[in-house]
């Protein structure tokens, strides 16, 4: 109505208006950040770079503004810790929680903490995304570094048994209908990611 009498040179109603419509998606999407000890440095060899962390925060803040504003459901958590009976997972978001201040205040908050023990926080991370009924659910890694923890495996000096365990949960992870991605800034994260997940699974950023 409005382009035609634009074209036949007419002034166009002034009632014309325009909203925006979400559309209908079933989709679900849990966060799981890595908050070990490590995120406190600046990725690579830049001197004065801002740090991991700060990094992190700021892309969860752009991604959830972008998820809240399609509709999309999906909840952040933070993890990390010190041995097997001290594994901490934070949480920033539920699913139940819209993208309040109160929640941006949490996620300006996270901070470096521990050690990485991963294979734990996914399994924590399954138990919270089967209560989501969403048809397509998915679960993002961001880390910076393999798993790592003081008791992961007899040999501290080895990263064999944690990299087996995340790749174990990983799998869980599928099993239960869900979607794994893993995310790292680590530059040497083909090395041990190739053999935690599937290759289109993962994603090392520069």
């Amino acid at each position: 109505g409005a382009r035609a009498q634009l074209r036949a040179r007419r002034t166009p109603s002034p009632k014309l208006y325009t909203k925006r419509v979400r559309q209908e998606r079933d989709v679900a999407t849990l966060f799981l950040v890595d908050l070990s000890a490590s995120t406190d440095e600046s990725p690579g060899d830049t001197a004065g770079a801002a740090r991991i962390i700060d990094i992190t925060r700021e892309a969860l803040v752009l991604m959830a503004a972008a998820l809240d504003e399609i509709g999309d459901a999906f909840a952040i958590y933070g993890f990390s810790g010190q041995g097997r009976d001290n594994v901490e997972v934070f949480p920033v978001k539920s699913f139940d929680e819209r993208l309040t201040p109160t929640v941006k205040g949490r996620i300006g908050g996270l901070a470096p903490r521990g050690s990485t023990r991963m294979g734990t926080a996914l399994r924590h991370a399954i138990t919270k995304l089967k209560t989501v009924t969403a048809s397509s659910r998915h679960l993002l890694l961001l880390s910076d570094g393999f798993p790592q923890d003081l008791d992961y495996g007899q040999d501290r000096q080895s990263h064999v048994y944690g990299i087996r365990d995340t790749a174990t949960a990983l799998r869980e992870t599928q099993a239960a209908g869900i979607r794994p991605f893993c995310i790292t800034v680590d530059a040497a994260g083909h090395d041990y990611l190739r053999d935690m997940c599937d290759p289109n699974a993962y994603l090392v950023i520069d």
